[in-house]
C-alpha cells in the first residue's frame, strides 16, 4: 500500500487535536460556517472511526475497538 492509500486525506503525519482536525477538514473540504470546527470533526469521526488515531487522546481515553489503532 502506499502512504496515499493509508492516508486519502492527505492529512500531516501528526497528531490533531480535535479543533485542529476539524480546521483541516474544513481547509480540504469545505463546510457550513455554522458549525464549529470541533462539531466538524466529531461528525467525521463518527462517520470514519479510523481516523480517530490521528486525534491526541486525554489520558482518561477510553479506546474504540473500531478504529484499530488503540
Amino acid at each position: 500500500m502506499t502512504e496515499n492509500e493509508n492516508n486519502p486525506l492527505e492529512l500531516e503525519n501528526k497528531l490533531y487535536t480535535v479543533e485542529e482536525f476539524g480546521s483541516a477538514l474544513r481547509n480540504k473540504f469545505g463546510g457550513d460556517s455554522h458549525i464549529s470546527n470541533v462539531m466538524l470533526a466529531e461528525l467525521f469521526l463518527a462517520k470514519y472511526p479510523v481516523y480517530s488515531c490521528k486525534i491526541k487522546k486525554s489520558k482518561n481515553h477510553i479506546s474504540q475497538k473500531s478504529c484499530g489503532c488503540c
